[in-house]
């Protein structure tokens, strides 16, 4: 499994399309896909995905674990969103706050972690 992380419209989804050679038609988008997709080459937005766990009720690590488990060299995207200031709404930091602990489990199991920034990916973890 590899993890891309950066900030709103830095160019994640297109670098991941380019270097992990994925088509749009292998993308899922996190705002829109079934809550636990089965098969999937790529998951874009994870951050929506967790956002729409939460609000069914539902534990946005344990579908996103049984998703990596069932496709192993799955690329997952996911926007930074624990920057800046903390939200007052407690289901936003919660949303938050999950996000970013979902995240640390991933990229611990990750073989590769990136951070894109401006189109350009920089490796945190694994081979460059």
């Amino acid at each position: 499994m590899k993890l891309i992380i950066g900030g709103a419209a830095q160019g994640k989804r297109a670098y991941v399309k380019t270097a992990y050679r994925i088509a749009g038609s292998e993308l899922l988008d996190g705002e829109r896909c079934p809550l636990l997709p089965s098969r999937a080459a790529a998951l874009d937005r994870l951050h929506l995905l967790v956002r729409r766990a939460l609000l069914a009720g539902l534990d946005p690590a344990v579908l996103v674990l049984r998703l990596v488990e069932g496709n192993p060299d799955i690329v997952l995207i996911c926007d930074e969103i624990g920057c800046g200031i903390v939200p007052i709404d407690p289901f936003e930091r919660r949303w938050r706050e999950e996000t970013g602990r979902l995240c640390r489990t991933l990229a611990a199991r990750a073989g590769r972690v990136e951070r894109v920034f401006c189109g350009i990916a920089q490796t945190i973890k694994g081979e460059a």
